[in-house]
């Protein structure tokens, strides 16, 4: 008999403007991924439609009224929170987009800056794994 995981689902918008994305700095005293670079996003609760989550978190985590495009990669992360707790998750990552140009309006209890980055540029950055896979597929499809 097979064995299924248990998993949360995370989404994750890779928001452009022109040649660039959007990255958030992780505050350094989060219990996950601290101190990392990251897309904006975050879990979705039962009973969710992903992209509505996903423009609510990017709402949150920006300020930004975010439109969302298509799905440009999927994965299961496994991650470890400072206090030595696992969790399992499952994040599907779209294309997103804003008509603003303003800065982001940060929420100061999970993101300390941001920066518009080139594609070029991305590997100068500490992000979670697959981001950078996700990043690329989303301005290759455009």
């Amino acid at each position: 008999m097979a064995r299924y995981q248990t998993a949360k689902i995370g989404v994750k918008g890779v928001i452009r403007r022109g040649d660039r994305v959007l990255l958030l700095h992780r505050r350094e005293d989060l219990d996950l991924a601290p101190d990392l670079w990251d897309l904006p996003g975050g879990g979705v609760e039962v009973g969710d439609d992903l992209e509505e989550s996903l423009a609510r978190e990017v709402r949150e985590e920006t300020g930004f009224l975010a439109k969302v495009g298509r799905p440009v990669h999927a994965w299961i992360a496994r991650s470890r929170f400072t206090t030595g707790r696992r969790i399992t998750s499952v994040i599907v990552c779209y294309e997103c987009s804003t008509r603003t140009t303003r800065a982001p309006r940060l929420a100061p209890e999970e993101h300390t800056e941001f920066r518009w980055v080139r594609l070029q540029e991305i590997g100068r950055y500490r992000l979670p794994p697959n981001q950078p896979v996700a990043i690329r597929k989303a301005l290759a499809g455009r």
